[in-house]
């Protein structure tokens, strides 16, 4: 009688566990009805408060490479970064969160991050950066939905096309043109560390602005994919000696990254009017 009392409770808290999810889940839902997959595609040119451009954001669809003509080493160093279990699991890496929390708990700091790919995707499609557990829980939800709904290898180009990469770039391919002078499919194994390596912050590990940073970065990005076990010591050893060089830029290094990056997220969670999405905004540097 204990035994069953005991689970007739578990049961109902769990009941009432789902309804609540799912009453937040809802209003996460209606974001995919229509054209979601555009709902992301601002194109925003900044002035200063004198008129003179001070930098661009947005996403530029052109700037698109089909994963099977990226190096395989490109692929590589992003799951092995980003997410090691991306084709095992179903949105949510379960195995992957409790590595990470068990890690920040040892380090008693955040040294990794437990969402996975399709996680990323799902905020950068349809959510804010808000740090509330209402958010992850929407972030969750819509993470199945685009498992539920879209093949793997697509997550993962929707992924590298419309992640922010610094400088004012969103994608892979966008990121290689800016700081490689080159496409991402003629990218060496070194400059493919040095690109995965941006994902986690952007503006902290950007190459014009920080090449020493973003050089110590792309070697951690070497030891994730020796460590995943896509690669060897021996196949990194040499983009370890010969870390990625960039292509010159003039006046790169004073643009306000940070300014800019935070000035678009407000952008984007503006009240506009339905298709405004190319703007020339001013700014008050």
């Amino acid at each position: 009688r204990g035994i069953i009392e005991l689970l007739s409770e578990g049961f109902t808290l769990g009941a009432g566990g789902i309804v609540v999810m799912l009453a937040l889940a809802i209003p996460a839902f209606q974001d995919t009805a229509g054209d979601w997959r555009a709902q992301g595609d601002f194109a925003v040119t900044f002035l200063d408060r004198y008129g003179n451009e001070i930098g661009q954001r947005g996403i530029i669809q052109r700037d698109s490479v089909p994963v099977d003509e990226m190096p395989d080493h490109v692929i590589k160093a992003v799951l092995a970064t980003e997410d090691r279990r991306f084709f095992d699991h179903y949105g949510i890496d379960v195995l992957g969160l409790s590595r990470a929390i068990f890690e920040n708990v040892r380090a008693n700091s955040v040294v990794q991050g437990g969402s996975s790919i399709t996680q990323q995707l799902a905020k950068n499609l349809f959510l804010s950066n808000e740090r509330t557990f209402e958010r992850k829980i929407k972030e969750a939800f819509l993470s199945l939905w685009l498992e539920a709904n879209l093949p793997k290898r697509e997550i993962l180009k929707l992924y590298l096309d419309r992640a922010y990469m610094g400088g004012g770039t969103f994608g892979v391919e966008a990121a290689s043109e800016f700081y490689f002078g080159k496409s991402v499919k003629d990218v060496s194994l070194a400059e493919a560390a040095l690109l995965a390596g941006l994902f986690k912050a952007p503006a902290r590990y950007a190459p014009h602005i920080n090449l020493p940073a973003a050089r110590a970065r792309a070697n951690e990005v070497l030891t994730n994919m020796v460590q995943a076990g896509f690669m060897t010591e021996g196949q990194v050893i040499g983009a370890r000696r010969h870390p990625a060089d960039i292509v010159e830029r003039q006046a790169t290094a004073g643009a306000p990254d940070y300014f800019l990056d935070w000035a678009f997220e407000q952008i984007k969670q503006a009240p506009l009017p339905p298709g405004e999405r190319v703007l020339t905004v001013r700014t008050t540097i």
